[in-house]
């Protein structure tokens, strides 16, 4: 009974131990957003690159969750938004003095916090619009806009309302004189059970699924602009390529100590759900480094039900080239 007993032990050892080392086997991943960064790219540490899509394929990105009305714009096409007021000046927008205009921008520690839902305060205003909770269980729009599409021109936009019995958005655009003005609706109901967001063109005045379902990518290599503090204590806002972490996801940072060393409870933070947990600012810009990535910056990612995933950046090329690298590990 002894040695059946000393036989199962070292055995159950070997099979701790094996899947130990299986847990700890680190990989190499290259990661490519073609030329000039043009493509978003989403990646599940498990499956590799899920899927890449032309980012200058849309301008709007709509939450699609009921009783959310969060409206964010894609920054990295180039796209541009400014409030100019309540709807009644929807027939009166003049754009001449628009280079002295403050833009609105997505909050990119955020998912829910788009270039729309800036002025929100948490209960029932939406910042574009507030939510009617005493009569038609509406999110009705309270501003009119003037957005810069990815190809340069601009319109003035009203997104008139999200309807909830329907659960249908409802926009307005034109040309900033009024003239090819287009009024539609579209519903996010069918995504809802696969989508955090659906993205929409006005270009081509259509939804583009940009976003592979929701449960299947962990991270977004993108371009957005990123708000940083300058000297002054004022914001700046500066356009990069960086990496956003699925809403659903927990995120730690680890500076100063070695990535071979470091473990998530080396973070000052610990684990939260901040969307750039992991950002833009692991690329060396000192122009000293053969392969630009600061050292000694790891990142661990938490996904529910899966495990912790441990990464750090080897490599990142210039802008033209569209290339970086990484390595992970899955350490639980």
């Amino acid at each position: 009974m002894k040695k059946l007993f000393y036989v199962l032990f070292m055995g159950s050892l070997a099979i701790i131990a094996c899947k130990k080392e299986a847990a700890e086997e680190e990989s190499t991943v290259d990661i490519s957003m073609g030329t000039e960064q043009a493509l978003d790219v989403y990646y599940s540490f498990v499956n590799g690159v899920i899927s890449s899509a032309d980012r200058s394929g849309w301008e709007l990105e709509f939450s699609v969750p009921l009783r959310t009305a969060t409206i964010r714009i894609n920054e990295g096409a180039g796209v541009e938004l400014y409030k100019v007021g309540d709807t009644t000046l929807w027939g009166s927008i003049d754009t001449s003095g628009i280079a002295g205009w403050e833009p609105l921008y997505n909050d990119d520690s955020d998912w829910m916090k788009g270039a729309f839902n800036l002025d929100a305060d948490g209960n029932f205003n939406f910042g574009w619009a507030f939510y009617d909770h005493a009569n038609t269980y509406n999110v009705i729009g309270l501003y009119v806009y003037v957005i810069k599409l990815s190809d340069g021109s601009y319109k003035k936009l009203y997104i008139r309302m999200r309807i909830g019995h329907t659960d249908t958005y409802v926009l307005r655009w034109a040309d900033i004189d009024g003239s090819n003005q287009v009024d539609t609706t579209f519903s996010p109901a069918p995504y809802a059970d696969t989508k955090h967001f659906i993205h929409y063109s006005l270009i081509n005045r259509e939804i583009v699924e940009i976003e592979p379902d929701k449960d299947t990518w962990d991270l977004l290599f993108t371009r957005y602009v990123a708000t940083q503090d300058n000297s002054s204590g004022s914001d700046i806002h500066i356009p990069v390529m960086g990496v956003l972490m699925n809403k659903s996801h927990q995120g730690a940072k680890v500076t100063g100590i070695s990535s071979a060393d470091a473990h998530y409870s080396d973070s000052e933070s610990g684990f939260s759900n901040q969307a750039d947990i992991i950002g833009w600012d692991w690329k060396d810009s000192s122009g000293t480094n053969p392969d630009p990535v600061v050292e000694n910056m790891t990142y661990f990612i938490k996904l529910s039900g899966v495990g912790v995933y441990k990464m750090y950046f080897t490599q990142y090329s210039d802008e033209a080239e569209g290339s970086l690298t990484f390595r992970q590990i899955k350490i639980e």
